[in-house]
């Protein structure tokens, strides 16, 4: 434990002050192995199941969830459960957890969601169902998203009483119950809030019909529908999912279930394996992923593929290496937008341009994440090109050495978790040491991050 420490600090400057973060990255490699953390999309979906589980299915309504770590986002859900009635209790291994359900066994007058997107747009139905009101709000960045924008309507035509906020942003004050019926609903920003509706119109005492205008993330609807079919709950649909018919006066049933490893958080990770390991070497080996997972994510595979990566796999286990030189590719993300930074540090360190699609999907995370992108990479010597709409052309690297050459080693995070993560990634090819400001945002998915990364290290 000593050593790591040590070697820790030795490869990491923190520097804490009025809670910012700042790391130092130096040039090296990665090799070894390690678990991915656990999916939040996942546990954040299993928590809300599990709340809605009635009291009247005890003293056998106690759902175990296993294989659950805790990240900000997935501690939001577990207190805004909590708030909303479940009991919560902790296994002994500390990843195991037990939750008796029992939805509006108490009724709070506000539900803080941190700065949880999914959070904001799975609870606000879920609390509509409440016959008393329920304030939604967070903190940072949620408040200034437009979250609230497209909920506030269709959750009028369901029978809710909404309050909204300012700029279609939070706070939301709902209450109601949903009393079910045909909705219009648009998909083309998220899903989240479809997944919300789906998870709270079980409970409505008649049948409500989805009529969603272009869908998109619909890997993340799948993963929705898996896990309401995991706790006793039926909803049928279009194939191409613009239909959801949703039967009133259903029961959540109690369920053990495991959560996936994280293919979102494990992506950056899997680059690094692809662009920072020795090459032609060993590569690094990534625990926990499942390959026929539904994670939007998981298409990072896909990605690695086109760039030349060095890829096996083994069940759960997925070995990824560096070949002598990795090229450029095209991808559409618009299906799974959490990956452009990760695969933007792939494009940093393949020869040519790659052309990424879907960047209208990045404007309400974290940060306006395509303008992020190519700010802070440009800082490395990337060049990413947004003049052309939907699109992102990344040139990569043309130095002899295949080093990025460093611009400015100021970098910031811009308080975005998967940006802190991607520009650590890259800066492991950079010619010198540079340093990440706000590097603390990675605990809103991946708060073992920092921790993993130097495990991997070599100098």
């Amino acid at each position: 434990m000593l050593q790591h420490c040590n070697k820790m600090l030795q490869h990491y400057i923190q520097q804490s002050h009025s809670n910012l973060t700042i790391k130092e990255i130096k040039p090296g490699k990665l090799s070894g192995r390690i678990a991915s953390p656990t999916s939040k999309s996942y546990a954040q979906r299993a928590l809300a199941a599990a709340l809605l589980v009635p009291e009247s299915a005890h003293p056998a309504g106690w759902s175990e969830l296993r294989r659950m770590g805790l990240c900000n986002d997935t501690s939001a859900a577990l207190d805004a459960i909590q708030r909303l009635g479940a009991a919560v209790r902790y296994g002994d291994n500390r990843d195991t957890y037990y939750i008796e359900g029992g939805f509006l066994r108490q009724s709070p007058a506000e539900l803080h969601i941190g700065e949880s997107g999914l959070s904001a747009r799975l609870f606000t139905p879920i609390a509509a169902q409440s016959p008393t009101p329920i304030t939604i709000t967070g903190h940072g960045s949620i408040l200034r998203r437009p979250v609230a924008a497209s909920m506030v309507e269709p959750l009028r035509r369901l029978g809710a009483t909404v309050t909204d906020g300012a700029n279609g942003c939070l706070p939301l004050t709902v209450s109601g119950p949903l009393r079910g019926g045909t909705v219009e609903v648009d998909g083309s920003l998220s899903s989240q809030f479809i997944t919300g509706l789906l998870m709270a119109s079980p409970l409505s005492s008649s049948e409500t019909r989805l009529l969603v205008r272009q869908p998109r993330s619909i890997p993340y609807l799948a993963m929705t529908l898996e896990v309401l079919r995991t706790f006793g709950i039926e909803v049928s649909h279009a194939p191409d999912y613009t239909e959801f018919v949703i039967p009133g006066g259903q029961q959540y049933r109690p369920t053990v279930c495991s959560i996936e490893g994280d293919w979102s958080g494990a992506s950056c990770l899997l680059v690094g394996g692809a662009i920072a390991s020795e090459p032609r070497g060993a590569g690094i080996i990534v625990e926990n992923l499942h390959p026929r997972s539904l994670q939007a994510d998981r298409a990072i595979i896909t990605a690695l593929e086109r760039a030349g990566a060095i890829l096996a796999s083994s069940g759960h286990l997925w070995t990824v290496g560096r070949p002598a030189t990795l090229r450029s590719f095209e991808f559409d993300a618009t299906d799974c937008p959490d990956l452009f930074p990760a695969l933007a540090a792939l494009a940093a360190c393949c020869s040519g341009t790659t052309v990424l699609r879907g960047t209208s999907r990045l404007t309400h995370k974290e940060s306006d994440r395509a303008a992020t992108l190519a700010a802070e990479f440009g800082k490395l010597g990337v060049e990413i090109d947004l003049s052309t709409p939907d699109t992102m052309s990344i040139r990569g690297i043309s130095t002899p050495d295949g080093s990025l050459t460093v611009r400015d080693a100021r970098l910031e995070s811009h308080n975005d978790h998967r940006i802190a993560m991607a520009t650590a990634v890259a800066a492991l090819r950079a010619d010198r040491p540079v340093t990440i400001s706000h590097a603390e945002a990675v605990e809103k998915s991946y708060p073992d991050f920092w921790d993993d990364l130097d495990t991997l290290y070599t100098a």
